[in-house]
Order: C-alpha cells, then structure tokens, then sequence
C-alpha cells in the first residue's frame, strides 16, 4: 500500500483474512486497497460486527457517508489507511496490530494467537501466572506420589496381565491409561488441586523409574522376565496417558 501497489495489498490482505476472518487490522487494510464505497462499507461493517467500538471503522464509515453526500473530505476523514505503528519491543519494525488487551503495538514476532485475538506476550503471561497457582514444593509431592505409586503398579499391572498369554497386551491397552488417571488423580489432589507449568515433568519422570524399579522387583522375585511386549506396551500407554493428565 505505502508504495502504491494495491493490488498486491488487496491480495496479501486477503489471505490474511482467509487465515483469520477476525483479523482487525487486515480488514482495515483491505478498506484502503479497494476502491468501491461499497467494498470500502463491506470491510468497515465487519470490522464494526468485531469490535462495534472500533474508532477507525466508524470514522471510515463516516467519511463514505460524507462522500456520497458530496462533502469535501478532509485530511483528517481519510482515516480508511492503516496508521503507521513501531513495535514497542522491536523500534525498527513497523506494524498494523496491536494487543488487543493493553493497546500496545506489536509486530508478528512478539503477537501471540489466543482464543480471543493477538496479544502480547505480557499480557499473556500474566493471564497465565492468575492459571498456574502451584508452589514450588508441589513438584516434590508429584514426584514421590508418581514414583510410589508407578513401582506397585508396574510389579502388579503387567505380572496379573502376563497371566493372559497372548491376551495380555489386549488387557494392557486398557489397564495402564486406566492406572495412569488414577495416578493424575492422586497427584492432583496431593497438590491441592493446584495448577504448576511443568508439574508434568515432575511426575512423568519418577513414573518411568518407578515403573521399571517396580518390573525389576518382579524380575528378581519370579526369576524370570515379564512379557516385555506387555510390559512395553504398559510403559509407552502409562507414561503418555500421565503426561496428558497432569499438563
């Protein structure tokens, strides 16, 4: 647009849109690169259907209506051309967007996507640091429940399952994602219900060393391995289903 080739704008701004149809400043954008009224409207009502508040779409769709009227525009009623903006983290990069939180203009590295638009990283973390109310000794309690626990469950799950035979990796497709919400559960409640960023971590591993201490024992009582079909099918759905549970 700034170099006057707005058909390669409309077409950029049009993409865009096909990406996101929520996306303001592409809106806005495309109402400066097509020429009729009509389109002009089209673009500023859907800004307005997103945001009715928008001071850009109403003043645009007030500079048509002055227009068809057949009153001067002024300098300040050609307002259907995005406003030049600088990254506040990046000076140097120019920018269309803004968070749609704090007002802060942001370029496409420092924009990050949520459910309800583009936000800085900010305002992001601090949506997420209301969410993760953890303490720091909530990784220690996961860590001894998840290894507790995974060495009973890995002696007992797959030596009942070895009695099935061939029918026992069947049963462990539904035993170990079975024990591992159960596991997710004890933890969640060890923690008081609270919410820590990496307290997947904290149980994943110990459940792993606990799950392999815990065939090892029965190794050494029995003398003889488990079903290592079983026994690896057991570590690879108990282990993955724990970490969906507890991220």
């Amino acid at each position: 647009m700034r170099v006057g080739d707005s058909d390669a704008a409309r077409s950029h701004f049009e993409q865009a849109l096909e990406t996101d149809d929520q996306y303001i400043a592409a809106w806005l954008g495309l109402a400066g690169a097509v020429e009729s009224p009509a389109e002009k409207r089209r673009c500023f009502q859907r800004v307005l259907d997103i945001d009715p508040e928008n001071p850009e779409a109403l003043a645009g769709l007030e500079w048509i209506a002055k227009s068809r009227a057949g009153e001067p525009a002024t300098a300040d009623d050609h307002v259907h051309e995005p406003e030049t903006l600088y990254c506040a983290n990046h000076p140097d990069t120019e920018t269309l967007l803004r968070c749609n939180r704090c007002g802060k203009p942001i370029c496409a590295r420092c924009a990050m996507r949520t459910p309800v638009g583009y936000r800085c990283k900010e305002c992001v973390a601090g949506v997420q640091a209301n969410y993760f109310t953890g303490k720091s000794y909530d990784y220690l309690i996961a860590g001894i429940l998840a290894f507790v626990f995974s060495i009973f469950a890995g002696a007992i799950v797959p030596w009942l399952a070895g009695f099935l035979g061939f029918y026992g990796w069947i049963a462990m497709v539904f035993a170990a994602p079975a024990v591992a919400g159960l596991l997710a559960e004890i933890i969640r409640r060890g923690v008081g219900k609270r919410r820590s960023r990496h307290l997947w971590l904290a149980a994943y591993v110990p459940a792993v060393v606990g799950s392999l201490v815990g065939v090892g024992v029965v190794w050494l009582i029995f003398l003889s391995p488990p079903p290592l079909l079983t026994f690896g099918i057991y570590i690879v759905l108990f282990t993955s289903t724990l970490y969906a549970r507890t991220r």
